[in-house]
């Protein structure tokens, strides 16, 4: 009943002194500012990577390491997690801070429109994320990787200061991967090369953004149901991509690992517009979500076949894992996302590339039970802790990620939970 009073003081409180402004959006590329976010290729959100600051190319021996890096494969062994549950809410300090929580556990109608008017002023101009859930099943045999994932995101896109200019993309995508990785011994037991590829199948969609007033438009409408209005009449974009990972380690002594990686190659988007979810559901599944009448001018894509371009990057790592015993098991993790980037780049503006580019992540393993990450990612500082409960596994990320075009622009922090069983 809360959850449900919090959505409606939501809608409530920009009807105070605000005409209703119903906005049109026919393009729904990311050539269109509001979608710029829905271009970014999909990666699950892996809690262990975050609390290091983003690195962890080298890093071996999780569920998700070869989605990282296809080459952890090699000699991984056997590994399980079913299911894998990962929340994430961003902005959570500037929500703490705002009393928008405490106003809304008190639970009057004056204080869930104030808690929302607090909860809505904490979303800033530009780009940004409000929540995102992810769902995953990993499963590794011998040098042999499989995954499936889910994930919904809800991204945020902020015009101006009045709550009518936010956007709000909701975003659901789903993704198979299949990798496959091998050892090559130079010298063996001090120096071997390990190599890996993974083939990925990802669908995603999401809808055409929604701002409060077109919600609340829908929602007193009283001469249709607000859910059958939003089936029949709110656009669904969909398309797929295939992407192709490879990646290489070269394992030296003393626990030195170097390693690159090309990531999304073939990984443009073929997408479809389509008039509404029941067009989707139509068209795609062959049955309509509802049995009401289509209220659309068709029930075919209104845009079919169009193009959302992904560039491939290449990743660089260094990773040092000493064996010291059993006690403790540091890693050090430095990471360099598209050096491609920093290709021609000299003095000044070479150094400036490579401290906004460059993830540094620092993780110790205590008893086989207890994981500390400490981490920076563009200069922005990140913690993590791991808990093992014999099949139980929680983890949790407090870290800063730069939504701004330059960094200190906009910053926004996220904490994200994980939650997951059978194997860490």
């Amino acid at each position: 009943m809360k959850v449900k009073n919090i959505f409606i003081s939501l809608l409530a409180i920009v009807s105070i002194g605000a005409p209703l402004v119903a906005g049109v959006v026919e393009d729904y590329s990311p050539e269109n500012a509001v979608y710029q976010q829905v271009g970014e290729s999909f990666v699950g959100t892996s809690v262990r990577v975050l609390g290091m600051g983003g690195a962890g190319l080298g890093v071996r021996g999780y569920y998700d390491s070869f989605l990282m890096n296809p080459a952890n494969l090699a000699k991984s062994g056997f590994k399980f997690s079913f299911p894998a549950v990962t929340v994430t809410a961003y902005n959570p300090k500037a929500i703490l801070e705002s009393g928008a929580i405490d106003d809304f556990q008190e639970g009057t109608d004056s204080s869930m429109v104030s808690g929302a008017q607090k909860f809505l002023g904490t979303i800033k101009l530009g780009y940004g994320d409000v929540l995102t859930t992810d769902v995953s099943t990993t499963v590794t045999l011998g040098s042999l990787g499989l995954a499936v994932q889910a994930q919904e995101r809800l991204m945020s896109y902020k015009e101006g200061a009045d709550s009518l200019t936010t956007n709000l993309i909701a975003q659901v995508t789903t993704a198979a991967t299949a990798g496959l990785g091998f050892r090559i011994n130079i010298i063996p037991g001090s120096i071997s090369i390990d190599l890996g590829v993974s083939a990925q199948a990802v669908y995603k969609a999401y809808y055409k953004a929604q701002t409060v007033s077109s919600i609340i438009n829908m929602m007193q409408d009283n001469t249709t149901d607000p859910g059958t209005k939003f089936l029949n009449e709110t656009p669904l974009i969909a398309g797929y991509a295939l992407p192709i990972s490879a990646g290489v380690n070269v394992n030296l002594p003393v626990g030195l690992t170097v390693s690159m990686v090309a990531k999304n190659l073939n990984g443009n988007y073929t997408m479809s517009t389509f008039d509404s979810v029941n067009d989707w559901a139509e068209e795609v599944l062959g049955e309509r979500l509802t049995n009401d009448a289509d209220t659309d001018s068709s029930s075919a894509p209104i845009d079919a076949n169009w193009k959302i371009e992904v560039p491939w990057r290449m990743d660089a790592g260094l990773t040092w894992a000493p064996d010291i015993g059993s006690l403790i098991r540091p890693v050090v993790a430095v990471d360099v996302p598209d050096v491609m980037q920093m290709s021609g780049l000299q003095g000044e503006d070479l150094k400036r590339a490579f401290f906004e580019q460059t993830r540094l992540g620092l993780s110790a393993r205590l008893l086989s039970l207890f994981d500390f990450r400490f981490g920076l990612n563009q200069g922005y500082k990140s913690l993590g802790v791991g808990f093992d409960l014999l099949v139980f596994h929680i983890d949790a990320a407090y870290y800063t990620q730069e939504y701004g075009a330059s960094l200190g622009d906009k910053p926004i922090d996220a904490l994200s939970l994980r939650f997951s069983l059978f194997s860490r």
